[in-house]
């Protein structure tokens, strides 16, 4: 990955952002500042739809984000420390962690990250559909640590197993363990927007939940899933809202995950994917190819490729 050495320090790119060879264009730039020339070894994998990249170094360096950074940039970023001391600041907020925390930060807003002597720091960008919840839940984008929950510790030892051992993984596992990781995240952040829900709001969200998951090959308007539970369609958009996210990206994403499952399932390998799609609500083509490819990281068609080597049908 590109490096250019600098008066003020390292200049440091693609290293989350690998089709970038350009540092004016690469959305993951930052500047790394060290008393010695910065020296540190760095490992990038691909799981699915986010990308990480595995930083090991003997020096201490601070971490600022390029000039060139700008707000359409790296969104959502997760950090884990697997050794040594971290510390980060953005927006006034500043969080010190220790091996095994995680921290959530927008890498596209100003933050100042602080490296210890040898440390270690996995640092993983997430898929588009996770950064858009995130932006939802704003105050959970800023230098947020949230390992201290259960859903926490359970996403910690997830991060840690997936530095230490995703990079063995094939390419079909390791797309399929960035789609787990990215659920456990998302359901700790919608926990985490969701913390002040009243008892009764959750009761009725969950059976709203559970109605959407029994009606997906239907129509799931407003209208008709608020009648359905005799509310008003205001009061069903604000249950979404407390959650984190909207009413049509929960429809949205539990249709694709369906649809996930029937292109992987032998059985159905004859099956046009555009009418794999069909039967689980999304009827256009071409919107179903783009929604599927920021979900998941590939093509309908790609995904099909990897999970039924011999038998795919386009």
């Amino acid at each position: 990955m590109p490096l250019e050495a600098r008066k003020d320090g390292t200049l440091v790119f693609g290293y989350l952002d690998p089709v970038s060879n350009d540092r004016a264009r690469a959305s993951d730039a930052v500047l790394v500042k060290t008393a010695t020339p910065w020296a540190a070894e760095l490992r990038a994998e691909r799981f699915g739809a986010i990308t990480t990249c595995d930083i090991a170094g003997e020096q201490r360096a601070q971490v600022v984000p390029h000039t060139s950074v700008s707000p359409v940039g790296i969104d959502s970023l997760v950090g884990v420390l697997l050794a040594g001391e971290v510390t980060i600041e953005q927006n006034g907020r500043q969080c010190a962690l220790s091996p095994g925390d995680f921290v959530l930060y927008g890498g596209g807003r100003r933050f100042r990250l602080d490296l210890g002597r040898d440390y270690r720091w996995f640092l993983m960008r997430l898929d588009p559909g996770t950064s858009t919840l995130l932006r939802q839940t704003p105050d959970a984008m800023v230098a947020q640590e949230l390992t201290s929950s259960p859903g926490g510790r359970i996403l910690s030892s997830m991060l840690v197993e997936l530095a230490d051992r995703g990079h063995r993984l094939g390419p079909l596992s390791k797309g399929e363990m960035g789609e787990h990781v990215t659920g456990v995240l998302r359901t700790l952040v919608r926990e985490y927007a969701g913390r002040h829900t009243p008892p009764a709001h959750a009761h009725r969200l969950l059976r709203v939940l559970e109605h959407i998951d029994r009606h997906l090959t239907e129509e799931l308007s407003p209208a008709r899933i608020a009648a359905a539970h005799h509310i008003s369609v205001r009061s069903l958009h604000a249950l979404f809202q407390h959650r984190g996210e909207t009413l049509g990206d929960h429809i949205r994403q539990r249709r694709l995950s369906r649809i996930r499952q029937d292109l992987a399932d032998p059985a159905l390998a004859d099956v046009p994917a555009y009418a794999v799609a069909a039967r689980w609500g999304i009827t256009d083509p071409s919107y179903f190819g783009r929604v599927f490819k920021i979900e998941f990281g590939l093509s309908p068609r790609e995904f099909r490729r990897r999970s039924l080597p011999g038998r795919y049908a386009p």
